[in-house]
């Protein structure tokens, strides 16, 4: 286990503690569901998480037959935050199958746990289970959401982008610059798949100007350029590229000054030469 989870577990074991303690509700002459509670909380302490998840798991029976709610809610809280360190230390060690049997338990035990969600698509993803893996990042994006959890949301949200995008792009790049019709039509199938799910941003639309360029669709390609231009808050090779496209389906168009203005944002890095070269072409406006 990293240390990072470890110290990230402690404080969740922690934050209880201090609650038990301001509050009094277990002590050690309480009911025996609170024994039990404490119980777990020293094992946890000690890191035993196994023997703590057992022992939770019997707080929580103990409490529910009591009627506490409050002692069962904490129990199963504490259960879901567990397995979610476990499992994830099992993940990172490639032990995938192990690694989702804790984050379904946990989820068991505490559906609006959204971590757990999140790390069971990733285990489902790195098995390259894809058909399993994009909807319970859908999964996650929507316990996420109703927890107000935007962090795990977005993480949810870039990994599925980041896999239909990669699939555009490969599909984009297999046969270098020579990418044909049916490269364009995969790759704008991949991305509209994508959007069954989730919102484009600046990549996607700029795959998804690159194929329509590709299919000769060029205002269908400068409109979208244009999208990803809109939306782009990343390097500036990377905005290069998609100038490098707007210009060459505006010249397609015989859009000889809109191409060389947009040939002029591409002079960068890999595209400076080819993009001066054009622009030279071009003439003078």
């Amino acid at each position: 286990m990293t240390a990072i989870r470890s110290n990230f577990l402690s404080k969740v074991i922690m934050a209880f503690a201090l609650v038990v303690a301001a509050t009094g509700t277990l002590t050690a002459q309480a009911q025996e569901y609170k024994e039990t509670f404490n119980s777990a909380m020293e094992a946890a302490r000690a890191k035993d998480f196994s023997g703590a998840v057992d022992l939770f798991s019997q707080a929580v029976d103990q409490a529910k037959a009591e009627g506490d709610a409050e002692v069962e809610r904490k129990s199963r809280e504490l259960i879901a935050k567990i397995e979610y360190t476990v499992g994830s230390s099992l993940l990172n060690a490639e032990r995938f199958d192990e690694a989702i049997a804790h984050f379904d338990n946990g989820i068991s035990f505490y559906p609006s746990y959204s971590k757990n969600y999140l790390a069971r698509a990733s285990a489902l993803k790195k098995q390259d289970k894809l058909d399993e893996a994009i909807p319970a990042f859908v999964q996650a994006i929507s316990v996420a959401n109703a927890e107000s959890d935007t962090k795990t949301a977005r993480s949810a949200e870039e990994a599925i982008r980041g896999y239909y995008v990669f699939q555009a792009s490969s599909a984009l790049s297999r046969n270098g610059n020579r990418a044909s019709t049916s490269d364009a039509d995969e790759a704008l199938a991949n991305l509209e798949e994508m959007q069954q799910y989730i919102e484009p941003d600046a990549d996607a639309y700029y795959y998804m100007a690159e194929a329509r360029k590709i299919k000769g669709q060029f205002q269908q390609a400068i409109e979208l350029a244009n999208k990803a231009l809109e939306m782009h808050r990343g390097s500036l090779t990377d905005k290069a590229k998609i100038y490098y496209c707007l210009g060459e389906a505006q010249m397609s168009l015989g859009n000889n000054n809109e191409a060389k203005s947009a040939f002029r944002n591409a002079a960068y890095g890999p595209y400076k030469n080819s993009a001066e070269h054009f622009i030279e072409t071009l003439g003078t406006e």
